[in-house]
């Protein structure tokens, strides 16, 4: 039997994510959630140990609130998994090998957050042995757990535990592997408050054995340590120079009280956005399930934007971000038409000029069709702003297309300066225009 430790602080997120899938399983678990929304634990690692010291379950899975188990075989399949690794300490589903030059390529496992596997993930069709583990969930043996637990005194906050584990039960003479399961993770954003410093406890902890560690929030080293502490040092000043586009897309819906999201997709950006009142439109039903889940808008139609109609001046303001591309010239002439008369204002986000990009997520809408300059723009009456910098350090996907890429996306903050006020050589463009929100 497997037991099921969740730490949680969201009742929402835990019955709708987590104990959804778990309803229907086919095998036998013992559930173990432990309320967490008064801030009675202090720390990840001290709430699973006192999570896992209740379980009776022969494995003990740790996972996160909002995970979302793929299939109701999923406990059933993993348990035959698991019995089949004689010298297992931890397992998970996505983690980071030794192997490879490039996180791209040490990445292990599958994770998805409804769109595109990430970044780092590369899936396994057998149980591989990694460096360390994501920390969405993990598995641990019970009698590996009855005789190690999570440090609680170095990580006593909720970075870098799992990973410390991971490094830990290779000392036993056991291993850290990543195994053929799948599962969601429904999270909106990514906690990284205080993650460079346990970043660096975890270093400290065992450079006398690894000179880098790679986990799926980088690579740890004496070199990273440093570059990151730069970064951080210099940032708040950095972002004040160098603001990101969505504090331009910010200011231009500040003081709105209604928006349409039009191609919203499954992780809109309006997210950042605080509007009191947002409806989506997205026509692939995968994106607008997980988007709903995540109760990213107050509400939400299904239907095809070519197709749809709203009444004029339905709402202040119209978004359309990274959806022009994906029509042809005369769709997106006619879309902008009619969103003319829903809306006072109109902010669209679209590369400068035509992008190649292949469909993915089976996903047909997902092919650009066409491509959108500043003039094409200017001439619409959209005053329009060069964004990301020079278009040539730039590849598919908006992807630097030069290494490091840390050293090249600075380069392109740079040149934002310029793009800004010169367009036509920006990489995307946004493009915003005041309506009267009338028929004309």
């Amino acid at each position: 039997m497997i037991s099921i430790v969740v730490v949680y602080n969201d009742q929402r997120a835990l019955d709708e994510i987590l104990l959804k899938s778990l309803r229907n399983q086919t095998s036998k678990y013992e559930l173990i959630a432990v309320e967490n929304a008064e801030r009675k634990f202090e720390s990840a690692a001290e709430a699973l140990n006192y999570g896992g010291r209740q379980a009776k379950g022969e494995y003990i899975v740790f996972i996160h609130q909002d995970v979302q188990l793929d299939s109701a075989s999923w406990l059933e399949r993993v348990e035959r998994i698991l019995d089949s690794i004689p010298d297992l300490g931890i397992a998970g589903v996505a983690g980071m090998s030794e192997k490879g030059e490039s996180d791209r390529e040490r990445g292990r496992g599958c994770i998805s957050d409804c769109g595109e596997i990430w970044q780092w993930s590369n899936p396994v069709q057998v149980p591989e042995e990694v460096q360390t583990l994501d920390e969405c969930l993990l598995i641990v043996p019970k009698l590996v757990f009855s005789r190690m637990q999570f440090d609680e005194k170095t990580f006593d906050g909720w970075h870098a535990y799992g990973a410390d584990y991971c490094l830990r039960v290779r000392r036993m003479g056991l291993k850290a592997y990543v195994i053929p399961a799948f599962v969601y993770h429904r999270s909106l954003r990514r906690n990284v408050k205080d993650l460079l410093e346990y970043q660096e406890r975890l270093y400290n902890k065992h450079k006398g054995s690894y000179k880098r560690v790679f986990t799926t929030s980088g690579e740890i080293s004496l070199r990273t340590l440093k570059l990151r502490m730069l970064v951080r040092f210099f940032e708040p000043s950095y972002r004040r120079l160098f603001p990101s586009w969505i504090c331009y897309l910010k200011e231009e819906l500040a003081g709105s009280h209604s928006v349409l999201d039009l191609g919203c997709g499954y992780d809109s950006l309006l997210r950042y956005c605080n509007v009191p009142f947002l409806v989506g439109v997205e026509l692939f039903d995968p994106y607008l399930r997980e988007s709903k889940m995540k109760k990213i808008h107050n509400e939400y139609v299904k239907a095809d934007m070519r197709q749809m109609e709203f009444k004029p001046k339905s709402f202040d303001v119209l978004v359309a971000l990274d959806v022009l591309e994906h029509l042809t010239r005369r769709e997106g002439y006619e879309l902008m038409k009619k969103a003319e008369k829903w809306s006072r204002k109109l902010v669209i986000f679209t590369p400068n000029g035509y992008v190649l990009q292949n469909g993915y997520d089976a996903n047909p809408l997902q092919v650009h069709r066409s491509g959108w300059t500043a003039k094409d723009l200017e001439k619409l009456g959209f005053k329009v702003v060069g964004i990301n910098g020079w278009k040539q350090l730039r590849g598919y996907k908006a992807s630097m297309k030069y290494k490091p890429q840390l050293l090249w996306t600075i380069i392109s903050d740079l040149t934002q300066k310029i793009t800004r006020r010169c367009p036509k050589l920006a990489f995307q463009l946004l493009a915003v225009k005041a309506t009267n929100g009338e028929d004309k």
